[in-house]
């Protein structure tokens, strides 16, 4: 009883893994803040033989450089990706192995600053494209006139799916940059902030002394008046 239900566990759990035979593609895309002295990671499922596409950006780096560390692990935690010291990188590989792969962003190489990152993850079949043709055409007629129609169309959806890649492409640059800037921004209005207390705490402990030492000055009985008076006997 007991190993049928081992069997039956084992079963669910390989069935919620992804399949190399999928025609989806799993997309992720976040923007993580990296503590100083930390390491952030995460885990994704993916199948054997599936691609995986990762491509990241330190856009905020505090008051330090803007680069981290990356590892990529298999299912067995060796390690298939190390980087060191990146601003930015761009991975593309193949699973050799179904399980839970870990990417882990590492900034224990800054004791003080934060890191913000952003990240784009892909999940692809090895055949996606053959797949999803496959899926399109099984469900057409084999009509000749039709099989052109249907080529022109697939060529024109093609553009368009470029297209709008290099759109998206475009709108995730501008989305990075404008995050970056307000970071900046920000920074730069609190120093701002900070330098005109400090400034404003200055000129008020600076009017204070003057009207403490013009005072003294004409208080005949005052230590500060004697103590004027020896000065000029003395020079």
């Amino acid at each position: 009883m007991i190993l049928q239900i081992a069997c039956c566990m084992s079963l669910l759990l390989l069935m919620g893994l992804p399949h190399g035979g999928r025609a989806e593609v799993s997309r992720h895309r976040l923007t993580i803040f990296a503590e100083a002295g930390r390491m952030e990671c995460y885990h994704q499922a993916v199948a054997a033989t599936e691609h995986i596409i990762l491509e990241y950006q330190v856009i905020h780096g505090g008051q330090g450089e803007a680069h981290i560390n990356f590892n990529l692990m298999d299912p067995q935690r060796r390690l298939l990706v190390t980087d060191h010291k990146q601003g930015k990188a761009k991975h593309k590989l193949v699973s050799n192995e179904t399980g839970i792969y870990k990417l882990c962003f590492d900034n224990t190489i800054s004791s003080f600053n934060q890191k913000i990152v952003v990240f784009n993850l892909e999940i692809v079949a090895a055949n996606h494209e053959e797949l999803e043709r496959q899926l399109l055409i099984k469900d057409m007629n084999t009509d000749y006139h039709f099989e052109r129609t249907y080529t022109h169309l697939d060529d024109y959806l093609n553009k368009i799916s470029v297209n709008i890649m290099r759109s998206r492409q475009s709108q995730d640059y501008i989305r990075t940059h404008e995050a970056k800037d307000r970071k900046l921004a920000e920074s730069n209005f609190t120093l701002v902030n900070n330098w005109s207390c400090a400034q404003f705490i200055a000129m008020i402990i600076v009017g204070m002394l003057q009207v403490f030492m013009l005072r003294s000055i004409f208080n005949t009985d005052g230590r500060f008046y004697k103590f004027w008076k020896k000065f000029q006997l003395i020079y």
